[in-house]
């Protein structure tokens, strides 16, 4: 999935995941630190929106550190 995919994808979201994306495109870091509550949260509001920006982090070489 390409980020513009993946960015239109979210337009129709109800969380904040697109935030993430957009932090996630702003840093060199190889990591996203996102609270544990959130995780679950988007995992249970919206799983399939979650798994494709999880996939997405994934691809670019993110590690999702959950605190």
């Amino acid at each position: 999935m390409t980020t513009q995919e993946l960015e239109t994808d979210l337009l129709a979201s109800q969380t904040d995941l697109s935030r993430y994306v957009e932090a996630a495109l702003r840093t060199d870091r190889p990591y996203l630190v996102v609270a544990s509550a959130s995780v679950r949260a988007w995992e249970r509001r919206e799983p399939e929106t979650w798994a494709k920006v999880s996939d997405w982090l994934a691809a670019r070489g993110k590690t999702l550190v959950e605190i």
